[in-house]
């Protein structure tokens, strides 16, 4: 896989047993953030996914997306190479 070619986005809460409180808890320890700002951050992502890291190789997204689901929350990796949102066709 060439370089900077995928990005990883949150995606909100995972079905964990873990509970909602415990994945705030550890989110906000992994980025460093208070929890109040990642539990904000856990649920605007239901509505709209979030980028946590843009233009990374296929290893470094996967192992960002292992520590996001380490936490209990949800995360993908999507391969930008072929991404089109710019274009139109007007």
């Amino acid at each position: 896989m060439s370089e900077g070619t995928h990005k990883v986005v949150l995606k909100g809460y995972g079905d964990s047993d873990k509970g909602k409180y415990y994945i705030e808890q550890d989110l906000a320890e992994l980025f460093g953030i208070e929890q109040k700002v990642a539990k904000r951050l856990l649920e605007i992502t239901g509505e709209e996914p979030r980028d946590v890291k843009n233009n990374v190789d296929s290893k470094t997204a996967e192992r960002y997306l292992k520590a996001l689901e380490a936490t209990g929350a949800v995360g993908e990796v999507i391969d930008t190479r072929y991404d089109f949102s710019g274009l139109s066709i007007e």
